[in-house]
């Protein structure tokens, strides 16, 4: 169903991305193509073509959701890829042996083990991680570099956390293990208001299910495109009162998108209260560096450095929480919006 919250896994599920969809598929199918970048905000339909799009290849495939590992670590990562070396269809038994006897304690190292590099030429997968940028820092990256250098095996990577994504794949940094490496990239977008309209009405038909003009409008206006948000709504109107749907919809999607947030904040140390107070203030309205540098100061009470303001904006940026077009910072996420405007 469209409505469905799980990642989809079949076309006729899939609304919309016609064009990445054909052009995701088109790259796994081309022999030349070694790598496939997927990214996008949150909640924009990654993960669902990604699923889409390897089944529909008709490849083998293993895929590794980061956010499924024991630990974010290269030992879980290596350990996850031996795990899903055995779904592949049609293995041979003696080298589903192999696997298993690598996986029953021989000690893991893909830069060591002569016998994994076999297996995975023998194999040649696609391997495809679902975001990737999890695993920044962790050894992981080396993995991927010699996998591209020595095998045929195409690799697929997605990422919603932009700058984290970048970093991971080596952009500017010449010392970086995948810096080099040529890859196609597909980018992920919000749904238009005609479109998003297009996704309930094509939803609710398909459940037999009449909505009023009025909800629709309304969850056009408060979820502003984002396909993720908008399938929760459809998928609670569902069960519930349409109206009753849409407002558990947005509260839920506030709460966890301020989650989200409150995770990031975790990890900035005395600087917290300080991307608490830049992020409030772009929530109320999008706008220009200057302005927005000398609105924090005024909140603060202090003054900052140039330096260290851009250091604090490219730290939201590269996670996602604000986007940078026309000149303007502005939060793509409407219900973090929301979520900030009610802190």
């Amino acid at each position: 169903m469209l409505f469905d919250l799980k990642p989809k896994e079949n076309v006729k599920d899939f609304f919309n991305y016609v064009e990445e969809l054909r052009a995701f598929v088109g790259y796994l199918t081309n022999s030349s193509t070694r790598m496939i970048v997927v990214r996008g905000l949150r909640r924009t339909g990654k993960s669902s073509l990604l699923r889409v799009g390897l089944k529909k290849a008709g490849k083998p495939f293993i895929l590794i959701d980061t956010r499924e590992l024991r630990s974010i670590s290269r030992k879980s990562f290596e350990s996850k890829v031996l795990e899903e070396l055995k779904s592949i269809k049609g293995i041979p038994e003696s080298l589903m042996e192999k696997i298993e006897g690598l996986e029953a304690g021989i000690r893991i190292s893909f830069r060591k083990d002569e016998n994994l590099w076999k297996l995975l030429k023998k194999l040649n997968p696609i391997i495809a991680v679902d975001e990737v940028q999890m695993l920044n820092g962790t050894g992981v990256e080396s993995f991927f570099a010699a996998a591209y250098d020595n095998t045929t095996c195409k690799i697929v990577l997605t990422g919603s956390e932009i700058g984290v994504l970048d970093a991971f794949l080596g952009k500017d940094d010449t010392k970086a293990p995948l810096f080099g490496r040529v890859y196609e990239e597909i980018k992920m977008h919000t749904l238009t208001p005609e479109k998003t309209s297009e996704f309930l009405d094509m939803g609710f038909k398909e459940a037999k299910k009449d909505i009023p003009k009025e909800i629709i409008g309304r969850a056009l206006e408060e979820l502003d495109g984002i396909v993720g948000w908008t399938a929760m709504f459809g998928n609670l109107a569902l069960s519930l009162d349409p109206n009753t749907a849409l407002k558990r919809a947005v509260t839920t999607g506030t709460k966890l998108a301020y989650s989200e947030f409150e995770t990031f904040l975790a990890t900035r140390g005395t600087a917290k209260n300080r991307y608490l107070a830049l992020i409030r203030i772009i929530a109320s309205k999008a706008i220009g560096w200057s302005d927005l540098k000398r609105s924090l100061e005024i909140e603060l009470k202090e003054s900052i450095s140039d330096p260290q303001f851009t250091n604090y904006i490219h730290s939201l940026m590269d996670y996602g929480f604000v986007l940078h077009a026309d000149n303007l910072y502005s939060i793509p996420d409407p219900l973090l919006r929301m979520a900030l405007a009610s802190q």
